[in-house]
């Protein structure tokens, strides 16, 4: 079974276990495990970026007033 990428349009040859779900789910979108990789990479950059960026400190979390003895 040949899919095409809805991001490259290249055709690809899913793994065993993907066109299983492909046939039983042919609406689905699918893309490439090239362009899968690209967007991980990007995702996890901008992650990465974010949480660098972001003046978040476990010091500045106040104890939790709702629970007192």
């Amino acid at each position: 079974m040949k899919v095409i990428c809805i991001l490259c349009d290249r055709p690809f040859q899913p793994d065993k276990f993907t066109e299983k779900k492909i046939k039983k789910h042919p609406h689905r979108i699918q893309i490439c495990p090239g362009c899968h990789q690209r967007i991980t990479e990007q995702a996890t950059r901008r992650k990465r970026q974010t949480a660098l960026s972001t003046p978040f400190h476990a010091a500045d979390l106040k104890p939790d007033q709702s629970s007192k003895d």
